[in-house]
């Protein structure tokens, strides 16, 4: 009979999950064959089995060992993230900002320039080109057409074009005198057009800029044309201008030239009695306040006042 370490020993011999060697099968058969006294030497099979507890331990300090290297390391890791942080360089000062400077104030030469470049841009020089408008400008815009002629040469060929216009058939007259009023009727057509394109405020802006083009920088160097606009108020005459105007149409100064009719009729307003002035006064206060709301209502704008000019 097999003791209890045999049996034991035997089992573990013959239970073991790997595939069974021929050399374990014959150890196997030759442990239950043997007697008693040969235990010793099955035990010597048996006790070196799988040390569980030993590798257990062993493992254990293996964790262990690793450990206080991983613990010994920490302090050297933090020591380095210091040096790092000692030794990183400084950051750079702020740039300071420039500071703005403000614009140098406008020579008086540049505040000329400027003025008149907006007095230019208000005046509204966009109005339609004059077209020829007389029988004669059609015959020379016909004559100059598609043959490239410079003023120059116009000017010194204006001989031969007025010997030719004067050598015209009546036919041919009557022609460019058709020409020249239809002209006429396009062009005012266009010109209302182009009025009425503009507000009357911007047209009174306009008429305001041209005189001051022309007074204080002699632009353009021709006489400024006036923009006609119907709708713009017209300022009302002054009690000595409705006096003048009557005694004009009486027709007492009809043969007098227009320097002696002026200085005759400016000494009778002078030796005029007070209360025949007064009535051209009180028309002209009544046209001068229906012209003052006529202003705020189209140009919303108050009028600015002129003193009465004198005879």
């Amino acid at each position: 009979m097999l003791s209890s370490v045999a049996r034991a020993a035997t089992k573990r011999l013959v239970s073991t999950t790997a595939p069974t060697s021929l050399h374990r099968i014959a150890v196997s058969r030759f442990a239950l064959n043997t007697p008693k006294s040969n235990h010793a030497f099955i035990r010597g099979f048996a006790t070196p089995g799988r040390p569980k507890k030993a590798t257990t331990t062993t493992t254990t300090a293996t964790a262990t060992a690793t450990k206080k290297r991983t613990a010994t390391k920490k302090p050297a890791g933090k020591q380095a993230k210091s040096t790092k942080s000692k030794t990183t360089k400084p950051k750079a000062a702020d740039k300071k900002k420039p500071v703005r400077r403000g614009r140098k104030p406008l020579t008086p030469k540049q505040q000329a320039t400027l003025e008149r470049r907006e007095l230019k841009k208000t005046a509204l020089f966009t109005e339609p080109k004059h077209f020829a408008t007389a029988p004669w400008l059609v015959f020379i815009t016909e004559q100059s057409k598609d043959k490239l002629r410079n003023p120059a040469e116009l000017r010194s060929n204006m001989t031969q074009l007025s010997q030719d216009f004067k050598a015209l058939p009546a036919s041919e007259l009557q022609r460019l005198n058709t020409t020249a009023e239809q002209n006429k009727l396009a062009y005012a057509a266009a010109y209302k057009a182009w009025v009425e394109s503009h507000t009357p405020v911007q047209i009174s802006a306009a008429r305001r800029a041209r005189m001051l083009l022309k007074k204080k920088y002699n632009y353009p160097s021709r006489s400024p044309k006036t923009i006609q606009d119907d709708r713009i108020p017209k300022r009302p005459a002054n009690a000595f201008t409705l006096f003048t105007k009557a005694r004009w149409a009486s027709g007492e100064y009809a043969n007098s030239t227009i320097t002696e009719g002026a200085k005759a009729i400016g000494q009778e307003w002078k030796n005029l009695a007070k209360t025949e002035r007064q009535a051209y006064e009180d028309l002209a206060k009544s046209n001068s306040e229906h012209y003052e709301k006529e202003v705020q209502s189209v140009l919303h704008r108050p009028v600015n006042r002129r003193p009465s000019p004198q005879p």
